[in-house]
């Protein structure tokens, strides 16, 4: 018997396993616990708080607003028993496990309803045509999803005008970054996100609250 032959045998049962999940809907099924989703619940990004203490409070309006650039992610896979063997199943990048511009825009409502919360800021809108006392302007310039441990990065301009100059920062984020070995493996897709969100406030509230102060 040739290799080819003995190869193919050797696969029915992979090829037997796929097709029965395939003909069940099972596919989809693994696509969404590949990325993570179906065993953690979601947590609503836009209600977030900065734990973090500031020291800086004013009576400035300002206007937050947030663009979104590049958003992208990696293909998920796994391998799943069929037999005496493992077959690799493999799903396309899902916008929904990306950091989108759904998500950004949760991130840009949390950090409008913190400054004000924390008092750095008296108003905090997303009108753009507003008379305000500054404009910051969040611009995730690109964003990336890779699944597996369930990491993502964020790479952000931000862009602070009113004061006496005008003031740019940029920040790269990965999201587990503070992270023990142990909690990158055992971190999941919904919990990922928010610890970018985290990750983000943690770095950028400072810089507003100085550029604020400066004022």
């Amino acid at each position: 018997m040739s290799y080819a032959v003995k190869t193919f045998d050797t696969l029915k049962p992979a090829v037997k396993a796929y097709k029965f999940a395939k003909g069940r809907g099972l596919c989809a099924i693994l696509v969404i616990c590949l990325l993570g989703g179906c065993a953690a619940p979601q947590i609503p990004l836009n209600t977030l708080r900065y734990e973090q203490k500031t020291s800086v409070t004013s009576t400035k309006n300002a206007s937050v607003v947030v663009v979104t650039g590049e958003v992208m992610g990696d293909p998920a896979s796994l391998y799943v028993p069929a037999g005496n063997i493992f077959v690799p199943m493999y799903s396309e990048p899902y916008l929904g496990a990306m950091f989108n511009s759904d998500d950004q825009q949760a991130f840009g409502e949390a950090l409008r309803s913190e400054l004000v919360r924390l008092g750095v800021l008296k108003t905090a809108s997303a009108d753009t045509s507003a008379t305000t006392d500054l404009k910051i302007q969040v611009t995730f310039v690109r964003t990336h999803h890779r699944p597996g441990m369930q990491v993502y990065t964020l790479d952000v301009d931000v862009n602070l005008t009113g004061g006496r100059e005008p003031s740019q920062h940029q920040y790269h984020i990965i999201s587990n970054e503070k992270d023990t070995l142990w909690e990158k493996m055992n971190t999941e897709l919904p919990e990922a996100k928010v610890k970018a969100v985290y990750l983000l406030m943690e770095k950028l509230i400072p810089d507003i609250e100085q550029y604020v102060a400066s004022m």
